[in-house]
């Protein structure tokens, strides 16, 4: 009877599942779809453009800035990586690589995988205006210190906000000190983001720019003083180290989810856990009332899948956050 059960509920599952694709997800993580994709100009030779850019997926993916000068003899045959390129008439390579080859590539460098849905960073940062006093960039001002931390936070696949900042925001900007960084991440959650990057930069002698650079989230801080691109680096392997996970190895999770209703929400959330790079499969086990509980087959564990949903307000956790369980109790959110 159990068999046949666990055969039934397999079914429904797959069913619905099916189904689900027809709901709006309400899910706010920020997804990098371009995750395996990269442009990059040709300087030297079109081979050697194909090995850069191979070199820059690797780092994009596993968040580590070391990841292309560690995959060793692979990095010099890209081509067998590659789904589909394109040369542009401005002499640049575009280029988007086989998931799962990459993914391959890393694990067999001993490199995490870092998966699409990523903790968005809200941008803090002011530079010195025309008459030298600070300017704070944001999402009405193009500039092109702007323009070069988007670009630089697009190649290491970092999710960013640029924020529309009230009155009131810059004043408390103003005045911020060390210890201010709870009203930083209130200000974070304002804006939909998960970190806030702060950064104060100065005119340098060679007439670029040098700042210091603050990273806060719920996981902690981290600071680094350079560039402006050494903010977006700082931010990528803070928050890489903290989702990324071993692709080589699956950790099996149990999850519970109450607050299942109709056959609306079960879909749904099957739909959502099944689209989340993280997550290999999912099965389920048991529906009791409104609660359901799954096995998950994992990148990671309990702790990596647990930061990762609480990204976005899809499920809310309701169980007990001790890193030593491989079960968890969430409710969904809707």
């Amino acid at each position: 009877m159990l068999v046949q059960r666990r055969s039934m509920h397999r079914v429904i599952q797959a069913f619905f599942v099916f189904i689900a694709s027809a709901f709006a997800c309400i899910a706010q993580s920020a997804t990098v779809a371009d995750l395996y994709e990269v442009t990059m100009p040709i300087e030297q030779s079109r081979d050697t453009a194909f090995i850069e850019a191979l070199k820059a997926v690797a780092v994009k993916v596993s968040g580590r800035r070391d990841a292309g000068s560690r995959l060793g003899p692979s990095a010099n045959s890209p081509r067998q990586y590659v789904q589909r390129f394109a040369f542009t008439t401005d002499n640049q390579l575009q280029v988007a690589f086989d998931s799962n080859s990459v993914d391959r590539l890393l694990t067999d460098a001993g490199l995490p995988i870092w998966g699409r849905e990523r903790p968005a960073t809200l941008m803090l940062v002011s530079v010195p205006g025309p008459d030298g006093s600070p300017t704070w960039l944001d999402a009405n001002l193009p500039s092109p210190e702007r323009d070069a931390i988007t670009r630089a936070a697009r190649l290491r696949g970092l999710p960013i906000v640029w924020p529309s900042l009230t009155p009131e925001d810059r004043s408390m900007l103003a005045n911020a000190s060390a210890g201010s960084s709870a009203e930083l991440l209130a200000l974070a959650s304002r804006s939909n983001a998960n970190a806030v990057l702060s950064g104060t930069a100065r005119r340098d002698g060679a007439g670029g720019f040098s700042a210091q650079w603050n990273l806060y989230s719920q996981d902690g801080a981290a600071n680094a003083s350079g560039g402006l691109e050494e903010g977006v680096h700082l931010a990528a392997e803070t928050l890489g180290r903290v989702y990324a996970a071993a692709g080589g190895t699956l950790g099996a999770v149990a999850l519970e989810i109450a607050g299942i209703r109709n056959l609306d929400d079960y879909a749904s959330t099957l739909n959502y856990l099944e689209g989340m790079t993280l997550v290999r499969s999912v099965a389920l086990e048991q529906m009791t009332g409104d609660t359901m509980r799954l096995q998950l087959a994992v990148r990671g564990d309990a702790s990596t899948l647990r930061r990762a949903l609480a990204l976005d307000s899809w499920l809310v956790a309701t169980g007990s956050a001790d890193a030593s369980t491989d079960r968890l109790q969430f409710r969904l959110n809707r």
